[in-house]
């Protein structure tokens, strides 16, 4: 009995100590704060809105060809764009076989109706096959896609489609697709008011007449440095502040850095305890690098995937920016409209962006985030022609010409201007502009 009555008073004792444990843990000023924090530094806040990889893969633009040496050319998130990759993407192509690019005679096909998309830096199938209905052997889907071409014969009731490999010398056809003829027949209809283009023999296409662009003055809004702060360390209480001669700011926690351009707005954030060893993975690392931004400031607007096509590069990848139809290009003075990441094996070693973002979360704009807008004519024909003649070296090969907008930061707002940019074969961008000058920029 003696021994019972013992058990029971040190069971009490012990629920008692547990008692007042708690309370001297959890309750206690400031206690929360302490036993939360670990669990707060891992689950980061979103600061942006999130994406996933279908909305970051689309064709930079659309070329619909006629006969007679007649085509069209259609941009992103432009109604009839927006009604062709809807069809695209609804549709399946399978049973694919491997064929030398000269196998066709494009020029002959160009002269036939077709529809022709292009993805400027080349595509991953095993990223592609995420957007459209594709079903690819191990050999195409361990490669890269730059274009796709379906376009009507002369005696056959169903189109052929091949998807162009980025390395340059072959083809994959597929022979199972559920087009018809009449499908690209009915998309040659939407040329009826649109805008001629004219082919030049370096594989690329200018308006037969000016293109009408609107000039943008957006309002802006940033993140703050302790935001960005708070989201990128695991523990921000534990960093320290640097302050460099040029308006640089550096915070480390001894590893990881964060260092922000405070004259330009621009943040570096570096990892370099990120694994180095092992086989990089492609999709593995476009996929992680979405997440990474979903968790890190976040997509404020339409942005589109590129790749590096002049390196085997499995884990650098660049988000453009696009407003409306066309995309942000950055200056040497004005880092602005993208992002960078270096991912190692699914980790972020390195990530840059802008701390100044437009205040949209895709178009319609509206007059909440538009302080003004007015058209201006892009020159098309035999002005741009000369333009190009004057302002591109002759020993250089033109692989691509398109409308883009060029940022310069006015107070509180950013002007988007549009330009016509020319992408050369080395990789390089040149701005035309209306003089005899042009502004080179890497790429």
């Amino acid at each position: 009995m003696r021994e019972n009555i013992k058990s029971i008073l040190l069971v009490g004792l012990i629920v008692v100590s547990l008692v007042q444990s708690y309370y001297l843990i959890y309750r206690m000023p400031g206690a929360d704060s302490v036993a939360n924090s670990e669990a707060s530094y891992v689950q980061t806040e979103d600061i942006g809105p999130r994406t996933s990889i279908e909305n970051t893969i689309f064709p930079d633009q659309m070329i619909l060809h006629l006969k007679n040496n007649k085509h069209t050319v259609f941009y992103p998130a432009s109604s009839n764009y927006n009604a062709i990759y809807s069809r695209l993407k609804g549709s399946n192509f399978s049973q694919f076989r491997r064929l030398s690019v000269q196998t066709v005679n494009w020029n002959e096909v160009r002269n036939d109706a077709g529809l022709e998309m292009t993805f400027s830096s080349g595509i991953p199938v095993s990223l592609l096959e995420r957007t459209l209905d594709i079903s690819p052997d191990s050999l195409f889907e361990g490669d890269t896609v730059n274009r796709i071409w379906i376009y009507n014969t002369a005696n056959s009731t169903k189109p052929r489609a091949f998807f162009f490999s980025a390395s340059g010398d072959v083809v994959y056809e597929a022979t199972d697709l559920d087009w018809t003829s009449a499908d690209i027949q009915q998309m040659t209809l939407m040329n009826t008011t649109a805008t001629n283009y004219l082919y030049q023999t370096n594989s690329y296409y200018i308006p037969q007449t000016a293109l009408e662009i609107q000039s943008l003055t957006l309002k802006l809004e940033m993140y703050t440095t302790e935001q960005m702060q708070r989201n990128l360390f695991f523990d921000p209480g534990a960093t320290r502040n640097i302050n460099e001669e040029n308006g640089t700011e550096i915070y480390t926690d001894s590893k990881r850095s964060l260092q922000v351009d405070t004259k330009q707005k621009w943040m570096t954030y570096t990892d370099p305890t990120a694994p180095t060893t092992g086989t990089n993975n492609v999709s593995d690392n476009v996929l992680s690098a979405i997440d990474f931004v979903n968790q890190h400031g976040g997509w404020p607007g339409s942005y589109m995937l590129l790749m590096d096509n002049n390196s085997s590069n499995d884990k650098e990848f660049i988000f453009r920016q696009y407003i409306q139809s066309y995309p942000i290009v950055d200056t040497e003075k004005l880092k602005f409209g993208y992002m960078k990441l270096v991912m190692e094996h699914g980790t972020v070693s390195s990530y840059e962006r802008s701390m100044l973002y437009t205040g949209i979360n895709n178009p319609p704009l509206n007059e909440s985030n538009i302080s003004r807008a007015k058209v201006i004519a892009l020159p098309g024909g035999k002005v741009l022609q000369n333009m190009i003649k004057a302002q591109i070296p002759a020993d250089q090969t033109i692989r691509d010409i398109y409308p883009a907008y060029r940022p310069t930061l006015g107070n509180g707002v950013v002007v988007l201007n549009p330009v016509w940019m020319v992408k050369l074969q080395d990789g390089q961008s040149i701005v035309l502009t209306s003089s005899n000058t042009s502004i080179s920029m890497k790429k």
